[in-house]
């Protein structure tokens, strides 16, 4: 039982730490979840500036550095040329400071982000992400406090053995994108390393460069004429990727997005060659990675683009679904936007704060990621999107796609499903002590009923769901409450 007792000490803390001040005002990061070499997008948002917002500073830490690195910072666009950022060279803090020079953030402004912070998950496990306020001045130049919400990153486990993972990631037509060659872990440190890395598919985007941690020296690169392979090699010369370290960015691939393509394009690591302290040297397992390139399109009243193709066959049956959204003022409502799919056996839908759920207000893009919430789609798949703009004009659009078919286990003999049998109290909701019970199941690999059993991937929907508070079911009254209309056929 050490394991749970682990985890809520984290988790809890993020609740009482924030709600203890007794501040009006509070300046709070999400919780999410990724896999290993993928990144999230985590916004830094203030519920309430009754005073408007004159300047601020801020940092954000990640606490256990081997299982996340702080890419980049973004800002909206109004506040882009008074913001700076910093980030730590070890990538495990930023330090960011904005002005609000043409008054963006005004008096009675609710809800305002404040900038968002990439991060990529380099090991598997739970780390905190904590912020520190720095400063927050309002307009009439009045420094005021906040109450502080932090947030919590969980990344997929990563693979027992070292092994190089190569990054997922996505990127615009015409834009620059970093995917990192991870090394998950050492057993005799790092004394240099080779990697050549090529992009399946040479038409949807090209390799540009490479650049290396602080701690590389002796860098060099090279890439094919048709700019499809890279070829690279680095040696640890500051002595900083020691035995037992974990969670190292080795380099980062730098790519220009070129052509549209709904399913990305594999990034094979076709060869590597590590060196430890001590000499010894040889391959490496590793894991390929990911790359989507997309198109903004501008389609108003129907905004949707890059469109899918329709009938696409998937081989994948949780699929990342993304899709932009856009109109000719930038001016999507956010509550507005809602996906439903609809396959053989299920109806799904998703709002903008859904879980599994991400709206990119700055590149316009949403995104569901099915398996983060352990969602399987099966055989045909009905997919529909809607969303407005302020000026009340609405888009829909919908296309089809083919997964492959799933079997349908047997019901336990109760005939109840996880979260049924998890809700002993029948509020609908997981409490803590149900949350207890669901983490035991999940650790000791017990099944609830015959056939039911708890993976990685629905305990991380479980958490998810007790953390916000969120419905284990959605019914008449989560209905009402929800951000998520439900779309006509």
């Amino acid at each position: 039982m050490r394991r749970v007792s682990v985890v809520f000490g984290v988790i809890l803390s993020i609740g009482l730490f924030s709600s203890a001040l007794g501040y009006a005002q509070t300046v709070s990061l999400p919780s999410e979840q990724l896999s290993l070499g993928a990144a999230v997008w985590l916004p830094v948002t203030i519920n309430a500036a009754p005073n408007g917002l004159h300047h601020y500073a801020f940092s954000v830490t990640v606490d256990a550095p081997e299982i996340a690195h702080i890419e980049e910072v973004r800002f909206p666009e109004p506040l882009r040329d008074f913001a700076s950022f910093q980030i730590a060279p070890d990538g495990n803090t930023v330090q960011i400071s904005v002005r609000d020079e043409n008054n963006i953030i005004a008096a009675g402004a609710q809800q305002t982000r404040l900038a968002e912070v990439k991060l990529r998950g380099t090991f598997g496990g739970r780390t905190g992400v904590t912020l520190a306020i720095r400063e927050m001045v309002d307009d009439r130049l009045n420094a005021f406090n906040v109450a502080v919400s932090n947030g919590q990153l969980t990344v997929a486990a990563a693979p027992s053995a070292p092994t190089l993972v190569v990054g997922v990631d996505g990127v615009l037509v015409g834009d620059i994108v970093r995917v990192p060659i991870i090394l998950t872990s050492t057993v005799g440190g790092v004394q240099n390393y080779r990697a050549r890395v090529r992009l399946e598919r040479r038409d949807v985007a090209t390799f540009v460069g490479a650049e290396f941690p602080f701690f590389a020296d002796q860098q060099e690169f090279s890439i094919t004429p048709d700019g499809d392979e890279i070829s690279l090699a680095a040696r640890d010369g500051a002595n900083a990727v020691q035995a037992g370290a974990k969670g190292i960015i080795l380099a980062w691939l730098i790519l220009r997005g070129d052509l549209p393509t709904m399913e990305g394009s594999p990034l094979r690591l076709l060869s590597n060659n590590i060196t430890e302290d001590n000499n010894n040297s040889g391959p490496l397992p590793s894991k390929d990675g990911l790359l989507t390139v997309i198109r903004l399109e501008n389609l108003p009243p129907e905004f949707f683009g890059p469109q899918p193709r329709d009938q696409e066959t998937l081989g994948d049956r949780s699929p990342l679904i993304q899709i932009t959204i856009n109109d000719d003022k930038n001016e999507v409502v956010s509550e507005t936007i809602q996906l439903t799919l609809q396959d053989e056996v299920q109806t799904l839908e998703f709002g903008w704060q859904s879980p599994g759920a991400a709206w990119d207000q700055t590149t316009h893009l949403f995104t569901v990621n099915l398996k983060a919430i352990g969602v399987q789609l099966s055989g045909n798949v009905q997919a529909r999107i809607r969303a407005r703009d302020r000026q009340g004009a609405e888009g829909r659009f919908q296309w089809r796609f083919t997964v492959p078919r799933g079997e349908t286990p047997p019901p336990p003999p109760s005939g109840k499903t996880i979260e049924e049998l998890l809700d002993t109290d029948k509020d609908n909701r997981l409490s803590d002590l149900e949350i207890l019970k669901a983490l035991d199941f999940w650790i000791k690999g017990t099944e609830l009923a015959p056939g039911l059993s708890i993976d990685d991937l629905k305990m991380l929907a479980l958490i998810d769901k007790w953390i916000k508070g969120a419905p284990l079911r959605p019914s008449a009254s989560t209905l009402r409450l929800s951000p998520v209309f439900p779309v006509p056929y």
